[in-house]
Order: structure tokens, then C-alpha cells, then sequence
């Protein structure tokens, strides 16, 4: 049983539980937070330093492990693997922490958790790191480009080979460099409370670098928090949700009107759903459904506290054929399909280890057929739109061919993506919405905006 009585006894539980399990980080966050929340303030910002900054640069610290240790790689024990990751990543990237003291800790870890016997193994590897840590030899870049992106950025391979056959070297390079910065934290205005320049002005002593977004009217960002966002007044007054801008984007691609009835078919914990009722100014209905009974749990009582009261939730399995045609048709639908999730890594690092290339291609069939059930459901003249967090073209622009060519009574209509400012800076040539962290400062999506003929 870990320790966990402190910051990185915590980190460790919880780096070792991803290790051991197949739960996001997400979730392993939300189970223990009643423990995060028992952390004073500075070991709370410790943890989540370490947390991300650990799954952010797995491979590298890895490499740097491999290439220090004594014994080879596969032989070392997973737990003390994690525990040689958090000490060199306090080493190479924590600039506060003294040496000496990443080093003690963590050998103590070791002694804490039943490692005795690999104390002085962890003590030699990190004091050769701390020592070589300007020399290390990485891979030749020019001779070995993908090799070197792979291990300098902390990426698995088989996805720079992916990315950099797509795009080439240098803008995988620049894609990778980008998603490994600290992202910006993003709001958006809850417009049935307050409108945006009242929230900026009601934050300003909150927050570092508070500022409207570019693409999105009711998106704030910024650089940093001087306190949790729960102290808030303006979080007590539920005046906004965190939400990404590329993410806010696609309710404007939904363009939900009051009084209409709209489909959230996989609604998740309701940020879109939240945002599509403020467009509809909280008149009309909103079916959202979800696979997941837990999260349609904590999706009501977010709905109640943003001021939502159009919501209305069911389980349901998209996989599947819908039973019941007979019901009423929607005029909106939004089909925010599970995916692979590579466009949200600066966010969610533990996706860089969580996916591969079957699962890609798996998710692009599970997608076409989650469309493919939805796609009755709209009255014949509306608009469903088809998202995910993903940079694959499996799981975007080739879901929807694939859709098109069996569904010849839908067309993508893209006029909804020029409602918003600067919306044309997000459109392809083809008419799908597409961002990127390297281009324009958000996450990664996909969106295509589908009309129904009306005969």
C-alpha cells in the first residue's frame, strides 16, 4: 500500500495507478480529490506540477532513465520507474527544488513503499542525471529526425511517424513543442448571468493576463490563476465554465435557436450542453444522452448551477440502433463522438500513452456508426453537427465521407463557421472546421456542419 501523506507520496498513488489501470487521469484526479484537497495550498500546486509534468515528459525521462541506469530497462520495477521519473523530472524541469532534495525524496520513496532494496539504485541513477544533464546525447536529429522529435519532445513514435508524414518535420516539430507548453486557461461567459466585458472586469484581481478570445464572443483567457477558481465570487455566482475555445467554437456550429429542440448525443458532463442553452437563452429543449450514467450524475447538478433548466438526460448507446423512430425529430443535433483525443494532449498527457493506430481506425468505424444512428433523428431541413477532439483524419474529414456517401440526403453547410470572428481562419478548403495548438493558440477539433435535405 503507498504512502500518501504528502505531495509527491500523493503523485506517486497516482502516477502508479495510471501505470496499473486503464482509468484517465481525469478520473484518478476527480477519485482523489478529497486527498488533493487535504494538501495545503503549495503541495497542491506541487502535485499537479509533478502529475502532468511527469506523464507530459514520460519518454524522455525514460530515455534518460534507460541510458543512466545499470541494470536494463525492462528489468527495473514499474513502481520505482515511476519513482526514478518524478525525481529527474524535478531535476530537469523544476528549477526551485534543489537537487539534493529531488534526489532525498524520492529515495525515500522508495524506502516508504517497500523499495528498500532499490534505494541506493534510485540515489546513483538521479545523482549521474543531476551530473549529466547538459551533456545527455540525444539522438542525432539529423540523422535520426523522427527519433530525436520522439525523444526530445516526449511523443510516441509511431505518432511523429504519423504526424510528420502528414505534415513534415518541422511543423511536427512545432506542433509538439506546442502542446508541450503550459496551456492557457480558458473561460466561457455564462451569457444567461453576466455578459463577457462584466465578467473580464469581475475577475481582473483573479487572474494574470485576463483577456477576450479571438474566435469565440463569449471566451476569456488567461495565463494564471492567483487563486483556486472555486474562491471565486465569480465561480460562486456561476458566471462561467472552463472551457477550451476551439471547444466553444462548436455550439456556434450547432447554432441551437430558443424554442428549438436539440439532441446533445453525447453530451459527457455538459459543457456544450451548458453553452448550446445559453444560445438558446435557455428556452426551447435539450435531450442529452450519454453512454455514461456518472457523468449524465454530474452534468444535472452543473446544469443547476449554471441556471439551466431545459435539460433533460437519458442513458443511451449510440453504438447501437435507436428502437423508438416514433419520437418527435430534433431540429439540432450534436454528435461530440468519443475519439482518440490527440488534439487535447497539451491538456490530457496520459492520451500520448493511451491510444495507438488500431484504436484510431477502430474509433473512425465506432464514430460512422454513432452518425449513422443519429442521423434519423433530424427533421428534414435541420443541422447536425459532427465533432471530436481529434487531428486524425480518421476520425474526421474520412467519417464524414463515408457517412456522405450513405447518407445522400445530407451536404455539409459551413455558413455557420462564418458567424463567428475570424471564423474563416478556421475553415478547410473542403468546408470542415479544423484548429490546431500550433496554429491558432487552442485545441485540436474537427467539426463538420451537416444539413438534411427537406426532401
Amino acid at each position: 500500500m503507498l504512502n500518501m501523506t504528502d505531495a509527491r507520496s500523493l503523485t506517486l498513488s497516482l502516477l502508479d495507478s495510471m501505470e496499473s489501470g486503464d482509468d484517465t487521469l481525469d478520473r484518478i484526479l476527480f477519485r482523489a480529490e478529497p486527498q488533493i484537497q487535504g494538501l495545503n495550498r503549495a503541495d497542491r500546486a506541487l502535485l499537479h506540477a509533478l502529475v502532468y509534468g511527469v506523464l507530459r515528459w514520460q519518454a524522455r525521462l525514460d530515455w534518460v532513465i534507460d541510458h543512466l541506469a545499470s541494470r536494463p530497462g525492462k528489468k527495473i520495477d514499474p513502481l520505482v520507474r515511476t519513482i526514478l521519473r518524478l525525481g529527474l523530472f524535478q531535476i530537469q524541469h523544476l528549477d526551485r527544488i534543489p537537487v539534493s532534495a529531488a534526489v532525498n525524496t524520492s529515495v525515500e520513496l522508495a524506502k516508504a513503499n517497500r523499495r528498500k532494496w532499490a534505494a541506493g539504485f534510485v540515489n546513483g541513477v538521479l545523482r549521474r542525471a543531476a551530473d549529466q544533464n547538459r551533456n545527455l546525447p540525444w539522438p542525432d536529429r539529423h540523422i535520426h529526425p523522427a527519433a530525436f522529435l520522439s525523444v526530445y519532445y516526449s511523443f510516441p513514435r509511431w505518432l511523429i511517424d504519423r504526424w510528420s508524414g502528414r505534415w513534415g518535420l518541422e511543423t511536427t516539430e512545432r506542433l509538439c513543442r506546442e502542446i508541450n507548453a503550459i496551456p492557457r486557461i480558458t473561460l466561457r461567459t455564462n451569457t444567461l448571468s453576466v455578459d463577457r466585458p462584466r465578467l473580464i472586469a469581475g475577475i481582473q484581481n483573479d487572474a494574470d493576463d485576463v483577456k477576450a478570445t479571438a474566435y469565440v464572443p463569449e471566451g476569456i483567457s488567461m495565463s494564471a490563476l492567483r487563486r483556486p477558481l472555486t474562491q471565486w465570487t465569480a465561480f460562486q455566482s456561476a458566471w462561467f465554465q472552463v472551457q477550451n475555445e476551439a471547444s466553444q467554437c462548436i455550439a456556434h456550429l450547432v447554432s441551437p435557436r430558443p424554442g428549438q429542440r436539440v439532441w446533445d448525443a453525447c453530451a459527457g458532463l455538459g459543457t456544450k450542453t451548458a453553452h448550446m442553452a445559453q444560445l438558446m437563452k435557455n428556452k426551447g429543449v435539450i435531450q442529452a444522452t450519454d453512454l455514461s450514467q456518472k457523468k449524465l450524475d454530474r452534468l444535472a447538478p452543473e446544469m443547476r448551477r449554471l441556471g439551466v433548466s431545459i435539460v433533460k438526460t437519458t442513458v443511451l448507446d449510440l453504438e447501437k440502433p435507436l428502437t423508438d423512430r416514433n419520437e418527435e425529430r430534433f431540429d439540432r443535433i450534436l454528435v461530440d463522438a468519443p475519439c482518440s483525443g490527440t488534439g487535447v494532449l497539451q491538456k490530457h498527457p496520459d492520451g500520448k500513452w493511451r491510444t495507438d493506430d488500431d484504436k484510431i481506425q477502430a474509433n473512425g468505424k465506432r464514430q460512422m456508426a454513432m452518425l449513422h444512428n443519429a442521423a434519423p433523428s433530424l427533421k428534414p431541413g435541420g443541422l447536425m453537427v459532427y465533432a471530436v477532439c481529434s487531428m486524425e483524419p480518421e476520425e474526421g474529414e474520412q467519417v464524414v465521407q463515408g457517412f456522405l456517401q450513405k447518407h445522400p440526403e445530407f451536404a455539409i453547410k459551413h455558413t455557420e463557421i462564418g458567424q463567428l470572428p475570424n471564423g474563416d481562419k478556421l475553415l478547410t478548403p473542403d468546408g470542415f472546421f479544423r484548429t490546431f495548438p500550433h496554429r491558432h493558440q487552442m485545441d485540436g477539433f474537427f467539426a463538420a456542419v451537416l444539413k438534411k435535405h427537406k426532401s
